[in-house]
């Protein structure tokens, strides 16, 4: 019900803002030729900005909220998508990035399924990774001691450009209690590559013990970064 309401609203509210921005651009047109209306034209630009940045934050709390209801996430045009909303897509913080994938993550491992374990990893990693089955296998493991809290941490990013395109890589851990042991996931995802979406997911992985013992390592050696 609120999203519907948000929803309606920002309709109202885009509305209005294309009204006044047309009339805006009309009122500096006549005044830019005739020399009149010039505080007309100043007031229209104040409330149309105005209305402008309400019309922005609405926007971007409806990506909010539909994020809450279970978006998708899937790769499209070259990128991880998480939202539905492109403007929040476009201005979500890092970490609140890395907390959507990090849920996802640990969503998929609960189902406790194979193929769909699978499918945090890159279609390069799949391929290239030789003891790929050997982690899934170990996430399931985690998974079947009932996990009961995960925490996400963002370790850092990394940044290709190339023509104006970019490709960037999140590196980041999870901290897993399960009702038996704790458990550290680190991991290396590429969020973004317009030039090879097949490495878009995790490229490396490594499992450690709450004594920091690693369990498993896998690591896409052969990882084709399309540059």
């Amino acid at each position: 019900m609120e999203s519907i309401i948000i929803g309606v609203l920002t309709v109202i509210l885009s509305i209005i803002t294309v009204t006044l921005t047309i009339l805006t651009i009309v009122f500096g047109i006549i005044r830019a030729i005739k020399g009149s209306f010039r505080k007309t034209f100043i007031v229209l630009l104040i409330i149309a900005l105005s209305f402008g940045v309400i019309d922005f934050l609405a926007i971007y709390n409806l990506g909010q909220i539909k994020n809450d209801e279970n978006v998708t996430i899937r790769q499209e045009g070259g990128k991880i998508i998480i939202t539905d909303n492109p403007i929040r897509q476009l201005f979500m913080s890092d970490d609140e990035k890395i907390d959507i994938l990090s849920n996802n993550i640990i969503q998929k491992m609960n189902t406790k399924d194979y193929e769909t374990i699978k499918n945090i990893f890159s279609k390069d990693a799949v391929n290239n990774i030789q003891n790929i089955d050997e982690a899934i296998n170990d996430l399931i493991s985690i998974a079947n001691e009932n996990i009961t809290n995960a925490e996400p941490q963002m370790n850092g990013s990394e940044t290709h450009w190339d023509s104006g395109q970019h490709r960037k890589t999140y590196r980041f851990s999870i901290a897993i209690t399960t009702e038996s042991a704790k458990y550290n996931i680190g991991l290396e995802l590429d969020y973004e590559n317009p030039f090879n979406s097949e490495t878009l997911g995790i490229n490396r992985m490594v499992i450690t013990d709450q004594n920091k013992n690693t369990i498993i390592l896998v690591d896409n050696e052969n990882l084709n970064k399309g540059y």
